[in-house]
């Protein structure tokens, strides 16, 4: 596959750093900007990293500055314009409060509700909240699980990221990060529920430090999330795409549709407001990720709510939502009212 350098910047959000390791050019001179950007965006999160510790939240950080760090030496090669933090649930409140009385805002389409049955649903619904400081553009995503929709429950998801987290030192302060085993795997899986549409995630597993990946522990973890059509796909699309196969764990069977509908994401422009027709897509190619009913019944349900609903109907009934979703699917995306 041919890309051009405006493509793989513009489209697929590579930084010029990793088009040149791609193209095997070596003009990153020229873009000094880009560079002193994103080393302002890493001060950025050094500072909201500071501002939770002085308010006592623990989090774990994952994508982001020491992303880009762990895999390629350098908090700024890897393009991003917001941090993830995953915190615990306990905590939601807390932070919104920290990050509002510090300059954020919730990002578009992006609310914590008063009510206790709605802040449930929205905690079961979507995994994070966005905020945005309007100063300096900068946008913060506070999660309190680390993957939404998994064969495995959020319990013994808790319970396996509790084991397989370690420190780094960085800016002068200590940060929890994922250890390689489960980083890899969460990139793996994060990679296939976007159809790999920006091949920056693809490029970050190409780029891996797998030497510092314990294979045991990497292929025990896949078994566990029941993780195989991931790891396959994950290394068909390697194999299109830059030539290179997964070091191990690679013989996952997967259903051909992953791959057509992650083929037809990367060569198709990305839409902000996705019609009926794409978001049958997502949902497909969700549906087919893991195996087993249970998973499969998750997403299912899943398709019966929307989060954004919960500011058009004021009700303490959970139920009352997921009768709600069928008519504002209709209204919204096929009669385009409202």
């Amino acid at each position: 596959m041919n890309y051009t350098r405006e493509q793989l910047h513009e489209r697929h959000r590579l930084s010029h750093q990793q088009i040149d390791r791609w193209l095997g050019e070596n003009s990153e001179g020229r873009f000094l900007d880009e560079k002193l950007k994103q080393l302002e965006r890493v001060k950025m999160f050094l500072n909201v990293s500071r501002l939770l510790k002085e308010n006592g939240v623990d989090f774990v950080s994952f994508k982001g500055p020491l992303l880009s760090y762990r895999i390629y030496g350098d908090t700024s090669v890897r393009y991003s314009h917001d941090v993830d933090l995953l915190i615990k649930m306990d905590d939601i409140d807390k932070v919104v409060k920290i990050l509002f009385e510090n300059g954020y805002h919730f990002t578009e389409h992006a609310f914590w509700p008063e009510k206790k049955a709605q802040q449930e649903l929205l905690i079961r619904a979507v995994r994070h909240l966005s905020f945005i400081n309007p100063r300096t553009n900068f946008v913060v995503e506070i999660h309190w699980v680390l993957m939404q929709e998994l064969p495995l429950s959020r319990k013994r998801q808790r319970e396996i990221l509790a084991n397989n987290l370690t420190e780094i030192e960085f800016g002068g302060q200590k940060h929890s990060v994922l250890k390689p085993e489960l980083e890899l795997l969460y990139l793996m899986i994060h990679g296939v529920s976007h159809r790999w549409e920006r091949l920056k995630w693809l490029a970050d597993i190409r780029h891996y430090p797998f030497k510092e990946v314990n294979a045991e522990k990497f292929n025990k973890l896949v078994k566990e999330f029941r993780a195989g059509r991931i790891v396959g796909q994950t290394d068909f699309m390697l194999k299109k795409f830059f030539n290179e196969s997964l070091p191990f764990s690679r013989n996952g069977h997967f259903p051909a549709k992953l791959v057509d509908y992650s083929i037809q994401a990367v060569n198709s422009e990305i839409k902000v407001e996705k019609p009926f027709a794409d978001l049958m897509i997502v949902f497909k190619n969700n549906y087919l990720m893991f195996p087993g009913l249970k998973y499969k019944s998750k997403i299912i349900w899943g398709a019966f709510f929307r989060h954004g609903d919960l500011q058009v109907i004021n009700s303490s009934s959970k139920l009352v939502y997921y009768l709600y979703r069928p008519y504002s699917l209709i209204k919204r995306r096929i009669l385009r009212a409202g």
